[in-house]
């Protein structure tokens, strides 16, 4: 039973279907949900840093906190931030104990409706952060995306 779900976003179309999937084991665990976005290595100063952070803590909340609360689910936090994304995603599954991340196969949607059916290798970051996690990685595939294979 997972009671800390860590879910990883780019705040892509393809995440959607990935936070849904998260949402819903959450709240079939009366889990707590972290969201994360990582915002990569920000080449800034520290206030515009920090700038940076706060327009994407507002897109993450525009993307998802409605979806939550509309569904009567409060128990999330979310986390944004600059540096290596994958060290940032094993350093806040470290802090929070997580029980399981859950992300999805890359940043962009794997294949478009009708194209092959074949996926090719995980994103960098998928790779580096299954080799590196404290917990175990949920990956979910493409096939779970409604419209974007065949069956």
């Amino acid at each position: 039973m997972y009671k800390k779900i860590l879910f990883c976003t780019c705040l892509s179309d393809y995440c959607e279907h990935i936070f849904n999937f998260s949402l819903n084991m959450a709240k079939e665990n009366n889990a707590r949900l972290w969201i994360y976005h990582g915002l990569g290595r920000l080449n800034l100063t520290q206030d515009e840093i920090t700038q940076e952070i706060g327009k994407a803590e507002a897109q993450v909340k525009e993307a998802y906190v409605g979806k939550m609360k509309a569904q009567g689910f409060d128990n999330y936090s979310i986390n944004v931030s600059d540096g290596d994304v994958v060290s940032e995603i094993v350093k806040l599954a470290r802090n929070v104990v997580a029980d399981v991340i859950v992300m999805g196969t890359g940043t962009t949607v794997p294949m478009q409706a009708g194209e092959d059916v074949r996926v090719g290798p995980l994103g960098p970051v998928t790779m580096d952060t299954l080799l590196w996690s404290p917990c175990p990685v949920l990956v979910i595939p493409p096939a779970l995306v409604p419209g974007l294979t065949r069956r």
